[in-house]
């Protein structure tokens, strides 16, 4: 029986075969992705992925998240929810899987007649610090990389409708799992869920626990001294009810943005999206390159503060740092 351990090229560059014909990862933290650029370039790999990862990999410098590959990744086909593919002799299943990061999906197969999950790091048999077993099925929340109240629940249930007798995870050995093990880990999720609402004061408690409601994209923007650059400020609105949001550039002396404060009317449960065109004086300093700005926010007339932020790289052409 052949297992997945990180991506189905992994399985190939392990055993020391000469060609590889795909990588994908579970999900977009560096450590699932860091020998991705060498397949490529080696082994001509292609790169298959979820379709919310696709940007995370071709724009690293787009999203202020933890644990991203800095070098571009071009993805060459990403796949939907409940999309299936096939790959040699076998056939995938793709599905969202969120919890551990909002970009993380899960594969399910028939292997050798057994329904096995790929699961990636949605959860272990083991501690996740120490490596040690657990009685209990465990999984580990990481905030900055885009969590939401009903994530894990979502995540799990998901795993439960396949029923898989083995589990591939992202880390380790593969390991038996029951429906038993399984709907005890969804249990203590949707209490964990409830305890969301108890310790986040807005009853809205997603705003609590992603930070990047409100974002300036992209998080890291390349901008020409002299010239003009495009930042948007992208919003998901977590009330039941439209939201208007008013949000201004915190800017260095001379530094200028148009329009000075951005107006977004965003849909209840919905996304919206501001657009400021920066301008960066022509006889900017070289000695700063790297310049950090905030956004300055304010939603149904309450004031928020500095809550999104960006960081600019200046270049100068052959005056300065490109």
């Amino acid at each position: 029986m052949r297992f997945v351990e990180h991506t189905i090229a992994g399985l190939k560059a392990r055993y020391g075969l000469k060609s590889v014909d795909v990588a994908m990862p579970s999900h977009m933290h560096d450590d699932h992705l860091n020998g991705f650029p060498h397949l490529v370039k080696h082994y001509g790999a292609k790169i298959l992925c979820y379709e919310n990862m696709v940007d995370i990999l071709q724009n690293p410098r787009g999203n202020n998240l933890g644990c991203i590959l800095a070098e571009p990744i071009k993805v060459d086909r990403s796949f939907r929810h409940g999309e299936t593919f096939k790959w040699e002799e076998f056939e995938f299943t793709v599905y969202h899987s969120p919890g551990h990061t909002e970009f993380q999906m899960a594969m399910f197969a028939d292997i050798d007649g057994a329904p096995v999950a790929f699961t990636g790091d949605a959860f272990f048999p083991f501690n996740v610090f120490t490596g040690q077993p657990t009685s209990q099925l465990r999984h580990n929340l990481i905030f900055r990389n885009w969590v939401e109240n009903d994530s894990h629940v979502r995540s799990i249930r998901t795993i439960l409708e396949h029923e898989p007798t083995m589990v591939a995870p992202g880390h380790g050995k593969p390991f038996l799992s029951s429906r038993e093990d399984l709907e005890n880990l969804r249990q203590r999720l949707e209490e964990e869920q409830q305890d969301f609402f108890s310790v986040i004061a807005d009853p809205d408690c997603n705003f609590g626990l992603n930070p990047s409601w409100v974002r300036l994209y992209p998080y890291q923007l390349l901008a020409q001294a002299g010239a003009s650059s495009t930042l948007e400020l992208r919003v998901r609105n977590y009330r039941s009810k439209p939201m208007h949001l008013e949000a201004a550039l915190v800017l260095p002396t001379g530094w200028k943005a148009t329009p000075q404060v951005v107006s977004v009317d965003v849909p209840a449960g919905g996304d919206g999206t501001g657009v400021f065109t920066l301008g960066i004086p022509a006889d900017w300093a070289p000695s700063q390159p790297r310049v950090a700005l905030t956004a300055d926010v304010m939603t149904d007339g309450e004031y928020l503060g500095e809550i999104a932020e960006s960081v600019v790289d200046v270049q100068f052409g052959n005056r300065g740092p490109k």
